[in-house]
This record gives structure tokens, sequence and C-alpha cells, in this order.
């Protein structure tokens, strides 16, 4: 008997020695609920990582973003105020050049006129509305009458020259009075023609009688 014990001992002692059988039924359900447990833990965790780094990345282009709309801003004001005093000057520029032309118009106008005057004709009244001149005038030969239009055609500053009465005093001086119309381009050559030709119109000889 005592021999048997000894051999039951033994066996008991090397099977403690082999170390713990594997888990099986309860324990094994419980170690695998605990290890999903921890994968979804983990899982989580570095979800929840990577979508902060996502955050904190679209925060950083939105505020850069907002920066870039600033600074745009403040160029497209700029730009803005740069085209604002731009077409200012434009418009005194325009205003000073209109100012001139309107000084230099009389002054052209007067000088146009009697340099076209032919010998034997005068004027005796000159009304202005708007670019449309009326001469009125007389003469001794309704011919320098005909001669003073075709002066006025030649100059560059005057434009469709319209006669539209001739007639002779009463008495005997053979004295005409005469009237026409001609459109004043106001320092501007008309269309088609050249400055040129009123300085060859001047400088032509004055018809007589």
């Amino acid at each position: 008997m005592i021999r048997i014990n000894l051999l039951t001992e033994a066996r008991a002692a090397a099977a403690k020695k082999k170390g713990p059988a594997l888990p099986t039924g309860a324990k094994l359900n419980n170690l695998l609920l605990i290890g999903g447990l921890a994968l979804g833990l983990i899982y989580i965790g570095t979800m929840f990582l990577v979508l902060h780094s996502r955050n904190r990345k679209l925060d950083t282009e939105i505020a850069q973003a907002k920066e870039e709309v600033a600074r745009l801003k403040s160029i497209i004001d700029e730009v803005k105020g740069y085209e604002d005093k731009k077409r200012s000057l434009e418009e005194k520029i325009n205003l000073i050049n209109s100012l001139k032309t309107n000084q230099k118009g009389p002054v052209r106008l007067m000088d146009e006129v009697s340099k076209a005057l032919p010998d034997l004709v005068w004027l005796t009244d000159m009304a202005m509305q708007g670019d449309q001149l009326t001469m009125k005038g007389r003469t001794l030969s309704p011919n320098a009458v005909a001669t003073y239009l075709e002066n006025l055609k030649k100059s560059p500053y005057f434009a469709e020259p319209v006669f539209r009465n001739l007639g002779r005093e009463p008495g005997p001086q053979g004295i005409y009075t005469w009237e026409m119309a001609v459109k004043f381009t106001f320092g501007r050559p008309a269309p088609g023609q050249q400055p040129g030709a009123a300085a060859a119109a001047g400088a032509a000889p004055k018809p007589g009688a």
C-alpha cells in the first residue's frame, strides 16, 4: 500500500510540473470576450486619434483659407480704389480738354470765318447755336458770296455749308444781302478733311469782283 501511494503522489507531482492545462468552457468564453473588448477599445482609440488629427488639419486649412480671402479682399479693395482714382482723373482730364477746346473754339471760329472772307463781302450778323453757325451779311457781287461759300467748304473746320438766301436791297447802290448756315467742328477737323486744307485756303489769293 505504501508503494502504491508513493506512485500516485509521484504521478501527481509530475502532472503539476507540466504546467496548467488549457482553459475550457466558461473560462475560454470569458477570455475571448475580454480580448474582443480590448481590440474594440484599441480600434476606437485609433479612430479617435485619426479623426482628431484630420479635424485639426481641416481647422488649419480653414484658417489659412480665411487669411487668403482677407488678403485677396484687401488687394481687390486696393485695385478698386486705383480704378476709382483713375476714373476720376480721366474725368478731370476730359473736362480740362473740353474747356480748352471751348476756349479755342471762338478764336478758331473767328479766324476761319475771316480767313475765308473774300473781297466785296462783309458780315453783319453771326449767331451760334450748338455747332450750327448762321451768318448774314452784304455784298456787292453775288459771285463773291459764292466764292465765300466755296472757301468755307475748303476749310477743315467747317462742314455742310448751306446757302439760304440772297436778295438785292432797294436803291441804286447795287448791294445784296445774303444768309448762309454752316456746321462748325470746334477745332476738330471735319471728317475726310485735313487741317492743311485750311492753310492752303487761307494762303490762296482773294478773288475780286
